[in-house]
């Protein structure tokens, strides 16, 4: 599989009318060092695409939540990825923060690969995710949630 060196990515901080957040429990087994964690909805951006775009497209495809829009980017972080492989490649990812109500995700437009790297999909309060003890991406996300439940 090709990769490319840089890989630019969108995420949503997606919060519920009972201030809870979305998550999908992944797993990385094609990295140097295998990661299971919870992350929010988000992935890849296209080449034809904007941030914003990429995040309502995937928000759709990992939920089944269609939105018009997410905003501005509410955060941004850089970073870096050693696959198995030996490829090495960085990232610019942006984060958007959405309110929604409370539905139940659905798995209908998952890529192939998404029904091996996602095992769970769950609505967290803040303060359970922080004592559960799980992992979780990025480092820190229970700051931005808590920031954003302000905010938002």
């Amino acid at each position: 599989m090709s990769r490319p060196a840089h890989r630019r990515v969108s995420r949503v901080i997606l919060l519920d009318d009972a201030d809870r957040l979305l998550l999908l429990l992944t797993h990385s087994p094609n990295l140097m060092v295998p990661h299971t964690r919870w992350i929010t909805p988000g992935g890849g951006v296209e080449d034809h695409e904007t941030h914003a775009e990429a995040a309502v497209r995937e928000l759709f495809e990992e939920t089944g939540l269609r939105v018009d829009s997410v905003g501005e980017p509410f955060w941004t972080t850089e970073g870096t990825s050693v696959f198995n492989d030996g490829h090495v490649q960085t990232t610019h990812s942006e984060y958007f923060v959405l309110r929604t109500p409370t539905f139940e995700p659905i798995s209908d437009n998952w890529m192939e690969n998404e029904f091996t790297d996602i095992s769970s999909v769950r609505w967290w309060h803040i303060e359970e995710l922080k004592s559960s003890g799980e992992p979780y991406s990025p480092e820190p996300l229970t700051d931005l949630v808590e920031r954003a439940l302000k905010d938002f």
